[in-house]
């Protein structure tokens, strides 16, 4: 596997299907936006054990997000931006608003099951 390669999964499927497009356009679309709630205070107690807790901090984020963008993917939705403990997420398409909260109804069982 090609280093470019093992990097497709984590590009939008949006940058792909729009490299020539206009900087600035209107589309009908849902975005969903998805918040980790207690990472803050997480990140907090575990900041306490130095590069180990650094470490778990990334480890969880790693499980929590590839769930959750995988989720995402099976309801057709791309991920514009993440940052901290939260992403966004774009639906576009036929039914995009019912892709988009039956994907965050999806997210939040996932949530219980990665903890």
């Amino acid at each position: 596997m090609t280093d470019d390669a093992k990097y497709e999964p984590y590009i939008p499927r949006l940058l792909h299907a729009w490299p020539e497009a206009k900087r600035h356009q209107s589309l009908p679309g849902t975005m969903v936006f998805v918040d980790i709630s207690g990472f803050t205070a997480m990140s907090e107690r575990l900041a306490r054990f130095g590069k180990l807790g650094a470490e778990e901090v990334v480890g969880v984020l790693n499980n929590t997000f590839s769930a959750l963008i995988i989720t995402a993917g099976t309801y057709g939705g791309d991920l514009l931006k993440f940052g901290g403990d939260a992403l966004l997420l774009w639906f576009s398409g036929d039914d995009h608003l019912l892709r988009g909260a039956a994907a965050a109804a999806a997210m939040r069982n996932e949530l219980r099951v990665v903890g």
